[in-house]
Parts: C-alpha cells; structure tokens; sequence
C-alpha cells in the first residue's frame, strides 16, 4: 500500500508540473492534446515509480 500511495504521489507530481509547463510554454495547445499528454505522463510516470520501488525493495 506504501509504494501505491509513493507512486500515485510522484504521478500527480508530474502531472502538476506537466500542466504548469503547458501553461507556460503553449497556452494556446488543442484541449485534446494536452490532455492526452497529462494522462499518459501520469500513467508513465505512476508504473515507472512502482517499478523502481520494487526493483528497489528486491535489492535490500
């Protein structure tokens, strides 16, 4: 449950600063677009922290 809640951290994390970039550098970007690009950030960025979480845990 621990490295669920680490990596659902870490995932909107990344979604926040996403968002913020998007703001800053395309205000102007297609609904659509951005918001393929926040989901599969979150995604990514969620299974990638469970990863290294576990491949961390299995190496102690």
């Amino acid at each position: 449950m621990k490295r669920t809640l680490i990596s659902f951290g870490v995932a909107f994390l990344v979604v926040v600063i996403v968002y913020i970039s998007i703001l800053f550098f395309d205000p102007g970007m297609n609904v659509e677009k951005a918001f393929n690009i926040i989901v599969l950030s979150f995604i990514g960025s969620a299974v990638l922290a469970a990863l290294v979480l576990r491949l961390r845990r299995r190496r102690r």
